[in-house]
């Protein structure tokens, strides 16, 4: 959602990231890679292409300074053992987020870009260094996969944390990690954000949900002046 007060919609989608991939999406770069991963690693793929990751985008004008802002928002896999799949998955989504800047930059506009979601990626995953490094060549080991997500799956959008990283944002009985995240482009500036939840309140029960908290995951707010605001 947003303040109808103080934005207005432009342009909203919703879709699978696996769509990004097929012939019909017009993304060239990304057909060619879902063709090359399925030529060279068909079983890989396989798992990419049958989950339905949804995500939403949305691009916003800012009704006072017309500033346009592009915010893309998912919920990725949420096993770690099938970290690739989320790695491509979120790649489709910036790669997309990417063709849309260049429009609104056609004509004219200097967009920001806000990303954010349910990464279910701690931060030493791939999606964590393809978000804040922009590739996953750290991750090289020598194996044809790894190999090759690191010469071909680059971000093309320049992001930085927008909320730093907290002690948690998903706090379990058996699961006590950072997964979520808001980044914004690098052009931008970070401003105030939440402060983590007190350690002894959440230790006050088992895990979350709790009376104090109502879901499993905590919550990252933060400010953020877009890039050529005043």
């Amino acid at each position: 959602f947003f303040q109808l007060n103080k934005f207005e919609e432009c342009q909203y989608e919703s879709f699978p990231l696996p769509d990004l991939y097929q012939d019909n999406s017009q993304m060239v770069d990304l057909i060619d890679l879902g063709q090359r991963m399925n030529e060279e690693f068909p079983d890989t793929w396989k798992d990419i292409a049958i989950r339905s990751i949804m995500t939403q985008i949305a691009v916003l004008r800012h009704k006072e300074s017309k500033k346009v802002l592009i915010v893309g928002n998912t919920h990725l896999f949420w096993n770690p053992a099938y970290h690739i799949i989320a790695l491509l998955h979120i790649h489709a989504m910036c790669t997309k987020i990417q063709t849309i800047k260049e429009v609104y930059e056609g004509q004219g506009e200097s967009p920001s870009v806000v990303v954010c979601g349910d990464m279910n990626s701690q931060t030493d995953s791939l999606v964590h260094a393809y978000l804040t490094q922009g590739s996953v060549s750290q991750f090289q080991d020598g194996s044809k996969l790894y190999d090759f997500l690191a010469a071909n799956v680059r971000n093309p959008l320049k992001l930085q944390l927008a909320r730093g990283e907290p002690n948690y944002t998903n706090y379990t009985a058996d699961f006590k990690k950072v997964i979520d995240y808001i980044l914004c482009d690098g052009d931008s500036t970070v401003g105030q954000v939440t402060p983590s939840p007190n350690l002894s309140d959440l230790q006050k029960s088992e895990g979350c949900p709790s009376a104090i908290f109502p879901s499993d995951h905590l919550p990252i707010i933060s400010d953020i002046l877009l890039g050529g605001s005043a």
